[in-house]
């Protein structure tokens, strides 16, 4: 427990090289850890799973790349049973990579890709339901929620948060 008086005896207990050798590599992820490992993304939507139950040394147990070809922020994961439910923003896609065994169950494609849409949030898992929203406001893309069977991939629903014509995603409204 962090408290007033041992805050200041807080230090640096280990750290953990991620990502590549690319320039203006970044993390905005926020770790997400369960059980004592880790679940981190890189800015390539690269997921990855570090045993941190020493408290002293982080080891990568596995890292599970989305093949992503530039790019983006990426905020994180979230878990659900077996699953470790991640992003890619740039290539709009939601992937379930098995927690033991860093291999994916199922890759979905969310975003038109004629289109810019990114999802660069981290998916929320609201009761078997995975639900991400898109992002390319400043692209002029009509906004949109989605929700997916966490254990399947398949888009269940989609609720269009911008008016306008579904057939035309890429105009937005006059106000």
């Amino acid at each position: 427990k962090i408290t007033k008086s041992n805050v200041k005896d807080l230090k640096l207990a280990f750290t953990v090289a991620l990502g590549g050798t690319s320039p203006n590599e970044y993390l905005e992820a926020t770790p997400l850890v369960d059980d004592g490992f880790m679940y981190m993304t890189d800015v390539w939507g690269v997921v990855y799973k570090i045993d941190v139950r020493s408290g002293t040394f982080g080891r990568i147990l596995w890292k599970m790349d989305p093949g992503q070809q530039k790019p983006d922020r990426n905020r994180g994961v979230a878990l659900w049973g077996n699953l470790v439910i991640s992003v890619t923003g740039l290539d709009g896609r939601v992937i379930a990579t098995d927690k033991e065994s860093g291999k994916v169950v199922w890759d979905k494609q969310t975003t038109d890709l004629n289109l810019p849409y990114t999802i660069t949030g981290v998916p929320r898992i609201i009761n078997g339901k995975v639900i991400i929203g898109n992002g390319g406001a400043e692209y002029r893309v009509r906004g949109y929620v989605s929700a997916f069977d966490a254990e399947t991939g398949e888009q269940l629903w989609r609720w269009y948060s911008v008016p306008g014509d579904p057939s035309k995603p890429y105009e937005q409204p006059e106000l």
